[in-house]
């Protein structure tokens, strides 16, 4: 491991460390363990954290466990599990599918889609090599968008909730991200 630190996500510091070395392994199902290396660090001890807030009275060590347990298991899950986002189990899903840089060609695919059906272009072709990775890049492109949108919108209202200021500042860099780069790209 070249590269470990501490990233804050919604406000919460999470570690984080660099796996790119494990692309030196030939069998993907490696690759994939490597990825699934940390969620399983992370869920192992929000289990033991689990196990001393179960066990312990109201207090510090009550309340720094219940901490870790939830933040160790709800990262693990909707963020770094979940691979319809840039995190680990995303390269643990490129991994088994065999299809590197998903993310990006589902875009290009999309992208493809506008430039073929709405300004009908006959010449342009789609980045799939073939039906199936077809329609896991069609299938990608819509489910992480609509993934993205969700925990962008829940996020956002979190912090309109808490700091209404700079949830607006959020929503503006949100809202561009989302629409306006997008759009710019396509024409």
């Amino acid at each position: 491991v070249n590269t470990l630190g501490v990233m804050l996500l919604i406000f919460t510091p999470l570690p984080y460390m660099d796996a790119s070395a494990s692309w030196a392994f030939r069998s993907r199902w490696q690759r994939a363990l490597v990825g699934a290396a940390g969620m399983i660090i992370e869920l192992f001890l929000a289990a033991i954290a689990a196990m001393v807030w179960a066990n312990t009275g109201d207090g510090l060590v009550h309340s720094l466990a219940f901490n870790v347990m939830v933040v160790g298991s709800v990262s693990s899950l909707l963020f770094n599990g979940n691979p319809l986002l840039r995190f680990d189990a995303y390269y643990i899903l490129i991994d088994i599918l065999d299809i590197p840089n998903l993310y990006q060609k589902s875009a290009q695919q999309w992208f493809y889609f506008g430039d073929r059906y709405l300004l009908g272009t006959p010449g342009a072709q789609s980045p799939a090599q073939d039906r199936w990775e077809w329609w896991w890049m069609t299938s990608y492109g819509v489910l992480s968008f609509f993934y993205r949108l969700m925990i962008t919108v829940g996020i956002v209202m979190f912090v309109l909730d808490q700091w209404f200021v700079v949830g607006l500042l959020m929503f503006s860099v949100a809202f561009y991200t989302l629409n306006g780069m997008p759009l710019y790209k396509f024409y």
